[in-house]
């Protein structure tokens, strides 16, 4: 991974094999950004894990998904909260069927990913949950 830090937006160059989500958590750690906007992620991946909502409660199930590649990545994008990114992506097959949800580890590249992070200075957010669930939900800090 190569990263480009500028004075608004971080961009990030990740390379084959290289786990997406890993390689943008380390992004982030390793330039210190607290508060965040995921742009931009455009590229291709051999394989992708995304997970989505399956029921309509409260909290509501999670269905984790797996596809094999080639994947091209159509969108990307998300909040970073207190150094924390929720993102969510878009791929699509060589069928033309696409998928979206929430990114998890196990997007691995094909080739590269350009991915753009707005750093934001103020306000500053943080995640905090719902009582008695694991959703999350944004707060000023």
């Amino acid at each position: 991974m190569e990263i480009i830090d500028g004075k608004q937006f971080l961009f990030c160059r990740v390379d084959r094999g290289e786990d997406l989500l890993k390689s943008i958590i380390g992004a982030v750690k390793d330039t210190k950004i607290d508060t965040g906007v995921v742009v931009s992620g455009v590229g291709s991946l051999l394989k992708a894990k995304i997970h989505m909502v399956a029921s309509n409660d409260f909290p509501p199930k999670d269905d984790f998904l797996d596809f094999e590649g080639p994947l091209e990545i159509v969108s990307l994008q998300g909040i970073i909260a207190s150094g924390e990114p929720h993102l969510h992506i878009s791929i699509v097959n060589r069928d033309f069927k696409s998928f979206s949800g929430h990114l998890e580890e196990g997007c691995i590249i094909l080739s590269i990913c350009e991915v753009a992070i707005a750093k934001v200075e103020d306000p500053r957010v943080i995640r905090t949950v719902f009582p008695g669930t694991k959703v999350g939900k944004l707060v000023r800090k």
